[in-house]
This record gives structure tokens, sequence and C-alpha cells, in this order.
């Protein structure tokens, strides 16, 4: 979107400012300094507003201080309304070189690092990462100020990114719940440290984030490096995501096979008493997993439990691009089964490959819930602290066969749950 200085200066004195004062706005320094007062700034907010066709929210008006502020700002507000192919093009009109063998400096994403790590996911994963945000290099700048994405960066004295890695809120409910990932190096540095750079500053960055109550991540089974880096950072292996996306995410990296599961991982960093309400037939598979956390939970393991209300909460979010169904049952009701039965059988209509349920066990009804979910050819997937403020079980759903011998997993644990899942899809499908 187009904004400049000049346009910002023009609307300072459309909004009643002397033009004088208006055009020797310098604009880095903060309006009221500069001869801009407090009343000037509701009609010069409305300007803005009018003339970019925008809304500024109370709490953004609060940071907005300079002329540079009302840029950035209307620059995101744009560039939330930007298409993927249209975020691309900008991109590729002025690209970054990315020199090797050059000194680099490692920290938080700052103003201007944007559009170095718009491009570094463009670079690693063409035009097929599903989120359009990490293409703007605006909106990733917005996302770190608004305390939703931490991103450190591997910065050459160019400016360039030579790397990036990322806490970032997802799917979980609970958005005190971070996700750990999008460790993104450039092929010039691939047979360096930036990665271990990179991973060892955001593990000290994230224990000071007041906004995160713990953090989650998901490493690709198609190689143990991002599995090893679990056990080095204090993650706890959770759940197997069993053919969570195609190939084709991974084109560029070599995934060798047709779908590429992951491992689940979690560390709490905050933890309060709560109840956990577990299914009894999956009691040692939740023990093994129980094990590797030291969570403060009054376990309760059920054969049948009633949940307490007639009727489920659910909500729902597909990712077309990788053929995923994603569901939060937020409360499971009396008449989950019937919601079940119409989700499978709206998934085949659909050609998905994978639906996840989510179940939040932190209330009666998880046994319940898992024996509808088991009955439509569900298995188990994992059990995730604090996925919904309480804890999440994961339950999945296969359309196609797995690939099971392309799951390569590092560690004992991992093996043997990824051993009790795949003998349980295969009683599942024996009984089909």
């Amino acid at each position: 979107m187009d904004v400049t200085t000049e346009i910002l200066r023009g609307l300072l004195a459309e909004a009643g400012v002397d033009p004088v004062v208006a055009e020797a706005v310098l604009p880095g320094e903060p309006l009221l300094r500069q001869g801009v007062d407090s009343l000037d700034y509701p009609a010069f907010s409305l300007a803005v507003e009018a003339r970019f066709g925008l809304s500024i929210d109370e709490r953004a008006s609060m940071s907005l201080r300079t002329l540079d502020d009302f840029a950035a700002y209307i620059r995101s507000r744009g560039a939330a309304r930007m298409s993927k192919e249209e975020a691309i093009a900008l991109l590729k009109q002025a690209p970054k070189e990315i020199e090797p063998d050059q000194k680099y400096e490692v920290d938080r994403l700052r103003p201007g690092d944007g559009k170095g790590v718009a491009q570094l996911f463009h670079a690693v994963y063409g035009d097929s990462y599903p989120m359009v945000d990490y293409y703007i290099p605006e909106a990733i700048e917005r996302l770190n100020a608004e305390g939703k994405v931490l991103t450190v960066v591997a910065r050459l004295a160019s400016g360039a990114v030579a790397g990036q890695g990322a806490y970032y809120q997802s799917s979980p409910p609970n958005k005190a719940l971070f996700e750990f990932g999008q460790l993104l190096v450039a092929p010039e540095y691939r047979n360096t440290t930036v990665a271990a750079r990179i991973t060892r500053e955001m593990d000290r960055l994230s224990r000071t984030m007041p906004q995160a109550q713990g953090f989650f991540g998901e490493a690709v089974c198609t190689h143990f490096v991002t599995q090893k880096l679990i056990k080095k950072h204090s993650y706890a292996e959770c759940g197997l995501e069993i053919s969570l996306m195609p190939a084709g995410a991974y084109a560029k990296e070599g995934a060798g096979a047709q779908r590429v599961s992951c491992l689940l991982g979690a560390r709490v960093d905050r933890d309060r008493h709560a109840d956990l309400y577990l299914p009894e037939c999956y009691r040692n598979e939740l023990e093994l997993i129980l094990g590797g956390f030291s969570l403060d939970r009054e376990l309760r393991f059920n054969r049948s439990d009633a949940p307490g209300v007639s009727a489920s909460e659910l909500e729902s979010e597909t990712f077309d691009f990788a053929g995923v169904e994603r569901v939060q049952a937020l409360v499971v009701g009396a008449d989950f089964p019937e919601r079940i039965l119409q989700l499978d059988q709206e998934a085949r209509r659909r050609g998905l490959a994978v639906v996840q349920v989510y179940v939040n066990a932190g209330t009666p009804g998880t046994a319940f819930a898992v024996e509808a979910l088991r009955a439509r050819g569900f298995v188990l997937g994992g059990l995730i602290p604090l996925w919904f403020g309480s804890d999440g079980l994961l339950m999945q759903k296969f359309y196609q066969e797995p690939e099971w011998e392309t799951v390569n997993l590092f560690t004992d644990k991992a093996k043997a749950l990824l051993g009790s899942i795949r003998a349980e899809w295969e009683r599942a499908r024996a009984l089909a």
C-alpha cells in the first residue's frame, strides 16, 4: 500500500494542523513534540481512516506516536487484505541477496527484518506455505509487535535474513500455548551454526515471555534433526500426528514420502492444579506420555463416563492444502456420537486425508467421546498439556493407509507410541 511521508503530512494539514508545521514534521519523531497537539490527533486519525479505508482500533491508537508508526500500521492493515499471489509478486520485485560466508548476528526481529523473513519463507517453501502472513513483511512485523509471534533471526550486515525461528499462536484454543517452529535456514548457511544459535536464543527468550504458559512443537519424522531439539530444550514427547502433511509442503527439503508425520513435544512453564479425565483403554499410552511431565493433575481414568450437558461445542478448521480437518471439542455433550458420525461422513465426501479431534480432557465426558470416536475408526494421537487451558486428548483418523515405514523416530518412547497407534489402527481396520 502506497503510504508516503508526504501523504501523511498532507493529511495532518487536512486535519487542521498548520501547513507549515505539517510540512516540517519529521517522520520518526513523536508528533506531540513537533507542534501537533492532542486535539489534532482525533481529526488526523479520522483523515487517515477515510484516506486508506480502514478503522484504527483504540488499542492501536495508543501506540501511534509518529508518522512512521502510522505508516507501518496502515501498511499492516492493507497487508491483511493482500492475496498470497500479490505478496509473492512484491517479494520477487526486489529480492535481498544472501551472500555466503558472511558474519551475522542472532536476535529478535527488528523493524525492517520483515522483508528478509518473508523472502526466506519463499526461498524455503516456494509458493506452498499455507499462511499468507508469512509472505508479507508488514504482517510479520505487526504480529511480533502484538505479541502473537516472537521471531528470532540471523541477520547479515546487509540486512538479509539467513535464518529464522519463531514462537507463534496457532491451533490451540489456549492462546497462551505457543507453537515452537518455523526454523528456516537459507541454503547458503545450512552447513553453519545458524540453526543452533537461533534455537539457543529462542530457548533463552522463551523464559522471558509473560504471555506464555507453555510451548509445543511438531517435529517432522523424515529426519532426526528437529526431533533432537525436543529433548535438548526440555520438551517432552506427547503425541504423533500420522500423515499430517502432504510431501509437497516439504518438496524442497526432500520429504521422501507422500505424506509426512510429525512428533509432538511440549513444555509447561506455568502449571496449575487441574482434574484430568482420561479413558481407561489408553491408560498405558497416557501414563507413558505423562511420565515425561511434572504436572499437578488429579488423574481420573474411566472405562465410561457421561457428559454433563446435552449439546457438544465443536470448532473446526480445514487446511485444504493438506487435506486435513482439525476439530476442537471444547465441550462434549450427549449428542457427540451423532456429531462425529456427521463429521466422518462429510470427511469422506470431501476426500480428506486426515481428521484430528482434540477432546477437552478437563471435564467429564472424555471416555464417552473416545468411545464414540473409536467406533468411527479414530485412534489415539496423544495428550497435549494446556491445549484448551485444560489438557487436550488428540484422536485421529486416516482416510488413506499411512506409510508407516517412512515414520523415522529417534527415541524409544516415540517408537513405543508409534507401535501402539499402528496396532490400534490395524485392529480398527480389521473390524471395519
